[in-house]
């Protein structure tokens, strides 16, 4: 005991709340609670060592400046919400943007990026080899239709996505064949964990990202050479029977249901498209200001269809706070993708940019700012903008 108190008194205030950050990366693709805990721990740090006295200073620099209308506009939202319960547990959610504060007051070497990007790589091998063990029926799943630690595979494909973006980054960088080895093992993991999963919106991402992932792993050979490799990326998900037989069921459903869909009726086993038509019309009727924090379940709720959400980032701001709130999402995510995209090719400028991406396009099949982990992400991936733009002024 009297070495554990020793050595933790060794341990400097920036030390500390790295080592929780670099927990919460690893837990993050573990579920909701343990990311919850790490990251809970850097705040704890963060409060009692009195760095907190630093959140107005940032409060006041310009790339924070869209973070206050995601503070604000839940809150505001609260006074016109016409499902007050619900509204308060969205409005709630902005505290998790305390998450920025933590990770802007501590400093990123690029040794210590690295070691914040494998604690992601180990969370998620870890799943994907669960997730294998399940598959081979060795291993009984958590949740059925959810394989690996058995979270959502909306969120589950984002991070996995982004381990492989940053897998075939820094494939680019290694200079020994043990690491490109190594690095090639875990892309192929994330994507057989990938392919094993039933989210089509992780499909279509991945497809979407492709050429990124191509251009890394082929980064000197022509680009024909590249073309054909992310044309492979993109074939390999067929590889797997549980893509196929989503690809093919949801045409199937689409082209049975063509006509309910156009007529914007309630379809049980393809409700997307009802609750987007649901909250387009919402967004018509009151362009302005919305209905309020959490309140679609009460227009939708009148049709006999209740829908707590829109299921994309930017009609839920559209429906909640109307233009305002659209301005304030796209703000977010350019901001993230102008300040990062000079500094795309340091480690961490990329991760920023890739993980805007990834987040910015799941938000178009899910509201990823009401989910738990990826606006948890979302916070401490914008808190690293500091840092970048502190490089671009040439202040590190």
């Amino acid at each position: 005991m009297k070495l554990i108190k020793n050595y933790l008194s060794r341990i400097s205030i920036d030390d500390a709340i790295f080592g929780c950050i670099a927990l919460t990366f690893l837990l993050l693709p573990t579920g909701t609670a343990p990311p919850l805990i790490g990251m809970g721990l850097a705040c704890a740090v963060w409060l009692f060592s009195g760095r907190f006295v630093s959140v107005l200073s940032i409060v006041k620099q310009a790339w924070f400046r869209p973070v206050i209308l995601f503070f604000l506009l839940p809150w505001i939202g609260m006074v016109y919400s016409q499902n007050p319960d619900l509204g308060m547990d969205y409005a709630m959610k902005t505290k998790y943007w305390i998450a920025l504060f933590v990770v802007v007051g501590c400093y990123y070497s690029e040794k210590r990026f690295f070691i914040l990007v494998s604690a992601l790589w180990a969370g998620l091998f870890t799943g994907a080899v669960l997730a294998l063990g399940q598959v081979l029926g060795l291993v009984e799943p958590i949740r059925v239709h959810h394989l690996g630690f058995g979270i959502v595979h909306t969120l589950v494909s984002m991070y996995l996505i982004i381990g492989i973006l940053m897998a075939a980054f820094y494939f680019k960088l290694a200079t020994t064949r043990q690491s490109k080895i190594g690095l090639i093992v875990l892309i192929l993991a994330f994507l057989f964990h990938l392919t094993v999963l039933e989210g089509r919106s992780g499909y279509l991402i991945f497809v979407l990202l492709s050429p990124l992932v191509a251009r890394d792993l082929m980064y000197s050979f022509p680009l024909k050479i590249k073309v054909l490799a992310c044309v492979l990326l993109v074939l390999s998900l067929c590889l797997s029977p549980v893509v196929r037989n989503r690809v093919v069921d949801t045409v199937a459903k689409v082209n049975e249901n063509r006509e309910k869909i156009m007529a914007g009726e309630v379809i049980k086993k393809m409700p997307r498209f009802y609750i987007t038509g649901q909250a387009l019309d919402v967004m018509k009727k009151h362009p302005i200001i919305g209905i309020g924090t959490g309140s679609l379940t009460e227009p939708t709720r009148a049709k006999g269809h209740e829908v707590a959400h829109p299921h994309n980032n930017f009609l839920y701001m559209g429906v909640s706070f109307g233009i305002i709130g659209i301005i304030s999402c796209a703000w977010l995510f350019w901001n993230m993708v102008s300040r990062s995209w000079p500094s795309r090719e340091t480690p961490l400028g990329y991760f920023v940019f890739s993980t805007c991406l990834v987040l910015f396009l799941g938000g178009m099949f899910d509201t990823q700012i009401l989910n738990t982990g990826t606006l948890l992400l979302l916070a401490i991936t914008y808190g690293f903008l500091n840092q970048l733009e502190g490089v671009s002024k040439g202040n590190t």
